[in-house]
């Protein structure tokens, strides 16, 4: 295979790679983001209904599973949808949101073998970038879902969009409870403490295909 080739098939294995972590995390919206504070407990979690517009409902579970050092294990499964069941698990000294708090990062879909893979891999802007936007505080309100009835406090985020929050302090990670935005809609479907993870097997390592060495040129 000659030079030009083996870099379009690189550059394939990268974007598939790519695309079905983001798909199998959020699907073809942009994804949920939380906008407030990340306070883990090992062994807290919080699931999650996401409805994105235009497209079939989800779940979201999220789940502190573990912790090395100052560092936390924050494992995130997806269900339904195209992709069936996936798990993103990432190593964090920080809110997961801010993309250089992330030093390990290790994929699960479905049946296949979990993957590690290469954190720069999943740039993305950080959270201190979304930072520039206007949070409201809109006052305390006692709302519904289906995990229950809460005494939440509506935050409202601007910044071109208008994604409004109502949180919970007392529910690990996040304290989200609902969040909607013009794209997506998440309400809280259960919480509790105990969460183990879900990758229990040795992870492989994500490989980059080696280019193949041009051979020496006949004078």
């Amino acid at each position: 295979m000659d030079m030009r080739k083996m870099a379009w098939v690189v550059s394939i294995v990268l974007t598939l790679t790519l695309v079905q972590l983001a798909e199998a995390q959020f699907g073809k919206s942009a994804g949920p983001k939380f906008y407030s504070d990340f306070k883990p407990v090992v062994g807290g979690w919080s699931e999650y209904q996401m409805t994105p517009k235009s497209e079939s409902p989800s779940k979201m579970k999220i789940a502190i599973v573990g912790k090395e050092g100052d560092a936390y294990w924050y494992e995130t499964v997806m269900e339904g949808g195209r992709q069936g069941r996936s798990i993103v698990k990432m190593l964090v000294s920080g809110d997961p949101g801010d993309t250089k708090n992330v030093k390990r990062m290790i994929f699960k879909q479905g049946n296949e073998p979990a993957m590690e893979m290469p954190v720069g891999m999943m740039e993305q802007p950080s959270r201190a970038q979304e930072a520039r936007g206007k949070i409201v505080d809109k006052g305390v309100e006692t709302i519904k879902v289906p995990a229950g009835t809460f005494k939440t406090q509506h935050m409202q985020y601007q910044n071109g969009e208008v994604v409004d929050s109502w949180i919970y302090k007392d529910i690990s990670p996040y304290g989200m409870i609902k969040s909607v935005s013009k794209d997506l809609e998440m309400v809280l479907l259960g919480y509790g403490t105990g969460a183990k993870t879900l990758i229990t097997e040795t992870p492989q390592k994500f490989e980059m295909p080696q280019m193949p060495e041009r051979p020496p040129r006949r004078k």
